[in-house]
């Protein structure tokens, strides 16, 4: 079965040491997963191999050793996150294994002392929890991956127009309203979208092949991405995807062909398993590919052979170019 659980904290203003981080937001639960919010204890009522993201933005803290969090489990897993700085965002990811269900984790402030989140800031913490997917899902994987990132990029850009490219000749534009999700499924069938008019655009999100956030935006560094799959999955989806990946260093310059008609210009600003993003140095006006959809790769020099301080820096742009 397909678990996933996203939360959000808001609202706190400190976290004493050897506590949970109390997530006072579910953004998204699907599948045998439970949240408590009164004790920031997360159940995981199903076996099998769980992948975990979360980040915490903090103001200062009394810490003499820097700030330091956890992920901890009642199996004995601790994947820890940490920083020097006692200003910022402290990163963490790992893997969990299931094999008697069920387990509890939690998010743990294991610094020496009390931290403060940043106060200045509407999202303070946020912790990503999905089950890995089987060899056979590996093209699943990819979407689940675009749709993750979708669900943050609605909150980052939430008052911008976004421009959508389909596999098809056509593009659309509207400002972001949701992720639809049926009742009965395992995760996220559309987005939504709002056009000009005040009509609403449901596009399939299997069709996306790329997302321009609008004029203006710029990439939000505390999105998170779901990990590469371990061990990668024998399949031939799962060669391309991947090749995808490794092929492309970070700045490399490259046109990206989508579709019988979409180029994307820019540079790597990320590369993650299922998702590209190209944008300058700054991430100015980033561009999300869904690299499942990619048709062609056009790059100034070998990526294999060459360092991508040796390609040229391009302009993010993406267009439809006439056939």
């Amino acid at each position: 079965m397909n678990t996933a659980l996203q939360i959000n904290l808001q609202v706190a203003e400190q976290i004493l040491a050897g506590s949970n981080v109390i997530f006072d937001t579910t953004a998204y639960s699907y599948g045998n997963i439970n949240y408590d919010s009164s004790t920031g204890i997360i159940a995981l009522n199903e076996t099998g191999r769980y992948q975990i993201n979360w980040w915490v933005a903090t103001q200062s803290s009394t810490s003499v050793d820097g700030v330091v969090f956890a992920v901890s489990s009642s199996e004995g897993d601790f994947l820890i996150g940490n920083s020097p700085n006692k200003t910022g965002l402290v990163y963490g990811a790992g893997i969990i294994e299931v094999s008697s269900a069920p387990v509890t984790i939690s998010l743990i402030n294991t610094s020496m002392s009390t931290a403060y989140y940043a106060a200045q800031v509407p999202l303070k913490a946020m912790l990503v929890i999905s089950q890995s997917m089987t060899p056979d899902d590996t093209q699943c994987l990819a979407i689940n991956q675009l749709s993750n990132i979708l669900l943050q990029m609605i909150s980052s850009y939430s008052s911008t127009t976004w421009s959508v490219f389909s596999n098809s000749l056509a593009s659309y534009s509207g400002v972001p309203l949701d992720l639809y999700t049926d009742p009965n499924a395992a995760g996220p069938g559309i987005l939504r979208l709002v056009d000009i008019n005040d009509d609403y655009e449901a596009l399939p999100i299997t069709n996306i092949t790329a997302i321009y956030p609008g004029d203006g935006t710029v990439y939000d560094p505390t999105f998170t991405y779901l990990p590469t799959p371990v061990p990668l999955p024998q399949s031939c989806d799962a060669n391309t995807i991947a090749a995808i990946q490794s092929y492309l260093p970070l700045d490399t310059g490259v046109d990206i062909r989508l579709g019988p008609a979409i180029t994307a210009t820019g540079n790597i600003y990320r590369n993650e398993y299922g998702v590209l993003v190209l944008s300058d140095a700054d991430g100015n006006t980033p561009i999300f590919i869904a690299t499942p959809h990619i048709l062609r790769i056009l790059t100034d020099s070998n990526p294999i052979q060459m360092s991508a301080s040796k390609s040229i820096s391009k302009k993010p742009s993406i267009s439809i170019n006439n056939i």
